[in-house]
């Protein structure tokens, strides 16, 4: 699983003490994989970015700011980047969990190619796994009441907004 519940199961110690407060409150204690759960996790998460961001703030209102210090690429001639064919690729935490990409540029600087590696099809495997241990805990449901837990299952592992709504088709057979 990525995203917010495996970086706090991962970060725990690391977390600023209102964020630990916070996952006590929630009664998270890491390691939890219960996907329920991360919902909680991005709280706890939010708890921390907060924290930091205002000790950031902090710092820098102490310190200050050097405003004539060129801090952007390609405000001048000299600096500017030049533009030529070539292939990049970067990785970033999102709430969902790494947002992997990939771009190939042309000589002029265009998108040849792009490959977005999305947190939602890092956790599909997670997500089926865990609809395979839940159903046999769930048979003694309704219908509705089973699909409504497949469909809190998947939207659990906050997947975007297309697979949130079109992931689950949930057909019964007898």
């Amino acid at each position: 699983m990525v995203g917010a519940l495996a970086r706090v199961n991962l970060n725990y110690d690391k977390l600023h003490p209102k964020a630990k407060k916070v996952s006590d409150e929630l009664g998270l204690k890491p390691v939890c994989h219960n996907p329920y759960l991360n919902t909680a996790a991005q709280v706890i998460e939010c708890v921390h970015c907060f924290e930091h961001a205002r000790k950031t703030i902090q710092d820098l209102l102490k310190t200050g700011i050097n405003y004539n210090e060129e801090i952007a690429v390609g405000v001048n001639e000299k600096s500017a980047i030049k533009v030529k064919a070539g292939n990049g690729v970067g990785a970033v935490e999102v709430p969902r969990g790494t947002l992997f990409h990939n771009y190939e540029l042309d000589e002029k600087g265009l998108i040849k190619n792009a490959n977005c590696v999305i947190p939602t099809n890092q956790n599909i495997n997670n997500i089926e796994h865990d609809m395979v241990k839940l159903l046999p805990e769930i048979l003694d449901k309704s219908k509705k009441e089973i699909t409504l837990l497949f469909e809190m299952l998947v939207r659990a592992y906050d997947p975007c907004i297309s697979c949130s709504a079109h992931y689950l088709n949930v057909e019964f057979t007898e």
